[in-house]
């Protein structure tokens, strides 16, 4: 079994891990009405680089209403043409940056993930070509780059920061990887993951 075989074999068999309390916590302070969380999905691309895998992010375009700037998956809110959240996701991915995926690749999800901007993310892994090639739209996407999994996985690399939000002190995520800062709801995604994976132990 190679590499790449393992870490697919690990997430499917593995335990399914949770997101930390103190993040519902946070979203719910947020969201002090009450009000219903609206599905939505992401796709985690996963391709194959050199006997591993690379992830694929994006930056948000910098105009955007939420999370401008911000480090994430592809993805975006359910749609009623869509079948499904996997369609969600998928079909999200391929607007975002062009890159087009059937629901074959899927290799499973993580837990849905509640968000302060109101939405209910739920997290879907795909294998991807290593020959992909992208075509990113301005009116979402500023850039797109891949991060290998053994550094953004690596519990090492996975760093805790204090920050007050609403009079209280939350723990939050953040992985650095070259110029740019993986944190919040993706930060949270990855480090799931990683429990899920015990990748200190692949």
């Amino acid at each position: 079994m190679n590499f790449q075989q393992q870490i697919i074999t690990r997430f499917l068999l593995a335990p399914q891990a949770n997101y930390d309390k103190s993040h519902t916590l946070r979203v719910r302070q947020y969201n002090l009405e009450n009000r219903p969380l609206k599905p939505a999905a992401v796709l985690i691309p996963l391709v194959p680089r050199h006997g591993s895998f690379s992830m694929i992010f994006t930056r948000r375009a910098d105009h955007l209403k939420h999370h401008p700037g911000q480090v994430s998956f592809p993805g975006g809110r359910y749609e009623p043409q869509d079948i499904d959240l996997i369609d969600t996701a998928l079909r999200e991915t391929e607007e975002e940056i062009g890159i087009l995926c059937n629901r074959d690749s899927i290799i499973g999800q993580l837990p849905s993930l509640p968000t302060i901007s109101g939405y209910i993310v739920t997290p879907y892994l795909s294998v991807i070509s290593p020959d992909y090639r992208p075509q990113l739209d301005p009116n979402e996407v500023d850039e797109l780059f891949e991060a290998p999994i053994e550094h953004v996985l690596n519990p090492m690399n996975i760093r805790i920061q204090k920050v007050t939000f609403r009079g209280n002190n939350h723990n939050i995520y953040s992985i650095p990887f070259s110029k740019y800062s993986i944190w919040g709801a993706t930060a949270q995604m990855l480090k799931v993951l990683s429990d899920q994976l015990w990748y200190e132990k692949i």
